[in-house]
């Protein structure tokens, strides 16, 4: 798996994939990404993702935080659901894997 990848969003917002676990202290035990909100000056708007997952769950994060980057206005409810749905329909039902060795 890379170690960081990066896009912007519609806004022309840059934001870059870190392949850490947050900080437990801040986020909990159990937090598998964060999606930091853009700070004027600073780019790329680092979002974090815990690499010690199993591929689906890292699949589903991706696709939650990505979501919280292009939507910032859409509720942490709203999020999880659509991330739930796609990464479902991307590793289940089209068996989508994460290619290791890339």
């Amino acid at each position: 798996m890379k170690s960081f990848l990066k896009f912007k969003n519609s806004e022309g917002v840059s934001y870059e994939f870190i392949f850490r676990k947050p900080d437990k202290r801040r986020w909990g035990e159990d937090c598998d990404g964060v999606c930091f909100y853009p700070v004027i000056g600073k780019n790329p708007t680092p979002i974090l993702i815990n690499p010690h997952r199993s591929n689906q769950v890292i699949l589903n994060t991706i696709i939650h935080e990505t979501a919280h980057a292009y939507f910032p206005e859409l509720t942490e409810t709203q999020v999880l659901a659509f991330g739930n749905t796609l990464s479902r329909i991307l590793y289940n039902d089209l068996k989508y894997r994460v290619d290791e060795n890339a």
